[in-house]
């Protein structure tokens, strides 16, 4: 009951609340310095209180929006950089300060040097306490944008699926150590629905990474690690139904359960750290989710989430259990 009070907690609050305005765009790649542009922004779901206040290339230092217009989700910004003999060159951020907060377009357009600009650089300090600790509190990403809220699905399905391998490793445990069947059907139980949660893991990060990635299952060390992981799992399967005996059945379910986990957690975690190229939030260089993303709003649906998903799937395990007991009675 826990579990469905969380769950339905997180399915209505999760969807229901809005995603907060955020920049999803701009329609140049490239602007020349010294030269007046137009930058036309797209503002996600700004409601009918936006009130633009400023436009930034750059950051704590940068170029000042000279004029700015809003019309039905666009702010059309007027910038005129001047990079003046020293500016550097290159990729620059935008921020857009409205209605008290900062929002912010990670490497939104390049700005290249016109060989006219050969005077005084015109960025100026931008009038905030710290532009990027603004920026940070909205969840409202680029790229991410409304599939940020399967962080609500795809990351707790795996915790649960780690927890519950976890706990089946220990009653492996405990079998080795004093040979009881109950610990067997336990531990038999709890992989099986943690291979359930891996594959619904799997399914909602592919329509993630289909999102965000624009491939379903893009090229990555954390990725292949899971597929390898999932097999090796789906083999101990596999390695039960081939033993009739129900004692050597569980002494080598539990050899196998504990070479495996071990094997698994270094494929899913330590390797992709290793090998510094991983896609994935927290694995290789990449910033992690509470550093990221995640804001105080987000929290109140992600902890009950990560609760009520491991709370469903250990319930599902026990009912596993029982069942197995019913039809194979251990005394």
């Amino acid at each position: 009951m826990l579990a469905v009070l969380f769950l339905a907690y997180v399915l209505v609050g999760g969807l229901f609340v809005p995603l907060k305005t955020g920049v999803t765009g701009v329609d140049k790649l490239n602007i020349i310095s010294d030269t007046t542009t137009t930058l036309n922004i797209d503002i996600y779901n700004p409601g009918e209180s936006f009130k633009p206040e400023k436009a930034v290339l750059g950051g704590k230092y940068g170029f000042v929006a000279d004029r700015l217009a809003y019309d039905s989700g666009i702010l059309h910004a007027d910038f005129l950089p001047r990079l003046g003999k020293e500016g550097p060159e290159g990729m620059s951020n935008l921020y857009v300060l409205a209605n008290g907060r900062w929002m912010a377009f990670p490497s939104a357009v390049s700005i290249t040097r016109a060989t006219s600009d050969t005077g005084t650089s015109n960025a100026q300090p931008i009038a905030s306490d710290d532009l990027d600790a603004h920026v940070m509190a909205f969840p409202n990403r680029p790229i991410l944008n409304e599939s940020i809220r399967n962080l609500f699905y795809h990351v707790p399905m795996w915790f649960s699926m780690i927890l519950l391998l976890l706990v089946s490793a220990v009653y492996s445990v405990k079998y080795l150590v004093k040979p009881n069947l109950h610990f067997d059907l336990r531990s038999d139980a709890l992989i099986r629905v943690a291979i359930l949660a891996g594959f619904l893991g799997c399914a909602t990060g592919s329509v993630w990474a289909s999102v965000t990635w624009d491939s379903w299952w893009p090229r990555d060390p954390k990725l292949n690690g899971v597929a390898i992981g999932m097999l090796m799992y789906s083999a101990y399967l596999l390695l039960r139904s081939g033993i009739r005996d129900d004692y050597q059945k569980a002494r080598i379910s539990a050899v196998y359960n504990l070479f495996v986990f071990p094997v698994f957690i270094a494929l899913i975690v330590i390797m992709p750290k290793l090998s510094g190229d991983s896609l994935h939030p927290g694995a290789g260089g990449t910033v992690g989710f509470n550093q990221y993303d995640l804001d105080n709003t987000m929290r109140m649906f992600f902890y009950p989430a990560v609760i009520g998903w491991i709370l469903l799937f250990l319930w599902v395990a026990s009912l596993h259990y029982r069942i197995n007991k019913l039809k194979n009675p251990i005394n």
